[in-house]
């Protein structure tokens, strides 16, 4: 039998120790809490009361995988996201704090909107579309993706979060969404080249790699493919918005020019690295 406080000593020294993260201390504390269900409070409150046998050998499991590379979020089962907790597995990418930016930038365009129709094109866990949903409720959000068991994460995270269930559309890009238009698309789509990928950490190799990997040696083919064909399902005056590689932005911005779209227009993300692209289309420019 082993106290609360001691294991959390434990599992914190063998992640440490193991060069796993950066962050120790919190990654164990999350997989006990996990393990033994406990809050956070709890976790420091309770440091003297033991751990069973069952929620002990768990949290070994945990702390097992962790130094295996696998990444919390998946042990856990959640990430948190634009202030709100996403279900996430092994299906779906781990929203990073990144991508609120987009978020960001796509709630301040849809304020020139009234009930805007918003595309999230491969949306994953539904992160950004939930997030916009939840911040703006005369959005009509759809979710899409080409994967079935990561549109179900996101369907998931709708009810739970929003408390009904967003339209998921299974599809390549846009090949299920024929004759429909939005005012507004976002999408960070896979933009890793084989190369990129070979180098990313231990732990992002455990995340799908169709929603990482772009079939392209500069990471643009699907992005290519998005600019190209997104103004035919985009309402005049619509919105397009990219998140991409910092060593792609000024290409996507190009390629956004050079296929019609105007105002085109890039932003930094928390840590100052150009992430995002958007523009506008207008059938008559």
């Amino acid at each position: 039998m082993i106290k609360i406080g001691q294991a959390l000593q434990e599992g914190t020294k063998a992640i440490l120790n193991s060069g796993v993260g950066q962050t120790p201390l919190l990654d164990a504390s999350l997989l006990l809490m996990k393990a033994a269900n406990l809050t956070r409070p709890e976790l420091y409150t309770h440091s003297e009361k033991l751990l069973t046998i069952d929620q002990y050998s768990h949290f070994k499991d945990l702390v097992t995988q962790r130094l295996n590379h696998h990444p919390i979020a998946y042990l856990i089962g959640y990430k948190e996201f634009y202030n709100l907790k996403f279900l996430v597995n092994e299906d779906v990418l781990i929203p990073r704090s990144d991508s609120e930016v987009l978020v960001e930038q796509t709630l301040d365009i849809l304020n020139n909107y009234t009930s805007p129709k918003v595309l999230d094109l491969a949306t994953g866990s539904g992160a950004l579309g939930i997030s916009v949903a939840y911040n703006n409720q005369s959005a009509k959000v759809t979710l899409a993706d080409i994967s079935g068991a990561a549109l179900q994460v996101a369907k998931q995270n709708s009810k739970n979060l929003l408390n009904y269930e967003l339209e998921g559309v299974l599809s390549d890009l846009f090949s299920a969404l024929q004759k429909r238009k939005f005012n507004t698309i976002i999408t960070n789509p896979p933009y890793l080249s084989q190369s990129w990928y070979l180098d990313v950490e231990p732990q992002v190799k455990k995340e799908p790699q169709l929603a990482l990997i772009d079939e392209g040696e500069d990471g643009l083919t699907i992005i290519g493919k998005i600019v190209n064909q997104s103004p035919t399902y985009l309402e005049d005056g619509g919105v397009l918005l990219i998140e991409c590689d910092m060593r792609q932005n000024n290409t996507v911005a190009s390629l956004m020019k050079t296929r019609g779209f105007t105002n085109v227009s890039q932003r930094s993300d928390y840590a100052d690295k150009l992430r995002i692209v958007w523009g506008y289309w207008y059938e008559d420019a």
